[in-house]
């Protein structure tokens, strides 16, 4: 049970801040074989905590969805709702990583033997990106500011999170600072855009391993200890992002970028 709880746990720490679940998952699958330790595999397992993650953020953010939901009345009129324009920012920026996301997977594939460079690599040099973005570009621009223009370069800079280390937040955060946003509006819009995302990527992987899925019993204490535990750590982290960036910087987690990064780098090569 230890490694579902270790498991759920990375999955919620690093779901929603800017250094990359698909990293830290693809790290702890290296080193731990959770199927062995219960009765589901590790792409169903992450499938699990992926949705218990997606649970999580639209508990959080539940009177904003209302909003939206009520807001698609003026979907054609968005100039006099705010939230109707906030769905139509989310709406763009969603389809550039839909298009570019079923091709990656379609023609790109990764030599397990180079993984750790790879994460490595980029999340040190992300990192770097985030911080100097973050400390050294003006904080001028919020919500009202955003253009469809903006949205759409967003969704296109959030695809570079299909490469492994790079962080889906982390790419938006940084796309976002770099043009004057708000520490608050990143998070709050990189939090909003996880939503069409991971419910995406889920569905995606369910439909592609359609066998897969159909015949596992979900019903089962390991499956819902994952789920649970991902959204319950998962609301523990948003909730300090969210906190923390109306105080603090993104240093802390450019830091863990490169002490994580370094390590795997060190790991790549005396192995």
């Amino acid at each position: 049970m230890y490694l579902i709880l270790l498991f759920a746990l990375l999955q919620g720490f690093t779901e929603f801040i800017p250094v990359s679940s698909q990293g830290h998952l693809i790290v702890f699958n290296k080193f731990f074989n959770i199927s062995m330790k219960s009765n589901i595999t590790i792409l169903e397992a992450n499938v699990i905590a992926h949705a218990g993650s997606l649970v999580a953020v639209c508990l959080y953010y539940s009177k904003q969805l209302f909003s939206l939901l009520i807001s698609l009345r003026h979907i054609v009129r968005p100039d006099i709702d705010k939230n109707a324009t906030l769905t139509i920012h989310l709406v763009v920026a969603t389809l550039p990583i839909l298009l570019c996301g079923y091709f990656f997977s379609k023609f790109f594939n990764y030599d397990d033997k180079t993984l750790f460079l790879i994460i490595g690599t980029s999340s040190i040099f992300f990192g770097f990106i985030l911080f100097v973005f973050d400390k050294f570009c003006l904080t001028v621009k919020s919500n009202e500011e955003m253009t469809f223009l903006t949205s759409l370069f967003v969704g296109i800079f959030q695809c570079l999170a299909l490469i492994p280390g790079v962080s889906r937040s982390g790419s938006i955060i940084i796309f976002l600072r770099f043009f004057g946003f708000n520490r608050n509006f990143t998070v709050f819009f990189s939090n909003l855009l996880s939503i069409p995302v991971i419910l995406a990527a889920t569905i995606f992987v369910i439909i592609q391993n359609e066998e897969i899925f159909l015949l596992t019993d979900y019903l089962n204490l390991h499956s819902i200890g994952i789920f649970l535990f991902s959204l319950i750590f998962s609301l523990i982290f948003l909730k300090f992002l969210v906190t923390w960036v109306k105080n603090f910087s993104f240093l802390i987690f450019a830091i863990y970028r490169f002490i994580f990064g370094s390590a795997l780098i060190y790991l790549f090569f005396v192995n």
